[in-house]
């Protein structure tokens, strides 16, 4: 009986600990493969990881609401930790504060103060062509709004097809809420829109 209670208590937690082994691969795995846009001056993943408290200040401060919070799905190691979602709003540095309102508010130095909207990038405009509507529709059915939101004049629309300036762009998200291709093409159940901004790598 003892025998018979101790095999079992050995399986038991011989499973359990490949499970914490599974799930400590995922996190790793996801946390690295899967770099999510993050606020001015959270780009360097090694300082936010280390200084953030998710206290939820960031969000709580962004003026435009373009601050979310990540989700289990985003990789445990990720979960809690600010990002941005361009689709509830876009980002434009706070210019008329003259200081970003979530490095302000960040009080562990998680988002670093000196983000410079003129020469760094929080990532980069890439065209979804399965929803962009010049794609999709013609260009006749498309009205500019990405092109005309942009304040850095990165975006054009040359012989019917949308281009990026990488060199212009900073990932500010104003093309992407600007996109209408969601409201027009949700039958697709995609969850994205013909812009989206993905994280910024150096080359």
């Amino acid at each position: 009986m003892i025998q018979g209670v101790s095999r079992r208590t050995f399986i038991t937690s011989a499973a359990g600990i490949i499970g914490c082994f599974a799930v400590g691969g995922f996190a790793f795995g996801t946390s690295s493969q899967n770099r999510l846009l993050r606020p001015p001056g959270g780009q360097d993943g090694d300082n936010l990881f280390g200084a953030c408290i998710k206290c939820d200040r960031c969000r709580s401060a962004c003026p435009h609401g373009a601050i979310s919070v990540s989700l289990l799905e985003d990789g445990l190691l990720n979960a809690r930790l600010p990002k941005l979602n361009f689709h509830r709003g876009a980002c434009d540095f706070c210019s008329d504060r003259g200081v970003m309102a979530c490095v302000e508010s960040c009080p562990t130095g998680a988002l670093k103060a000196g983000f410079d909207s003129q020469k760094d990038k929080i990532g980069l405009a890439q065209v979804v062509t399965e929803e962009c509507m010049l794609y999709r529709a013609g260009s006749k059915k498309c009205s500019r709004q990405c092109v005309d939101a942009c304040p850095y004049e990165a975006l054009s629309i040359e012989n019917g097809k949308l281009f990026v300036d990488q060199n212009r762009c900073n990932g500010c998200g104003a093309c992407t809420f600007a996109c209408p291709s969601a409201s027009y093409g949700t039958y697709t159940g995609s969850n994205k829109r013909g812009i989206e901004i993905v994280p910024f790598k150096e080359a």
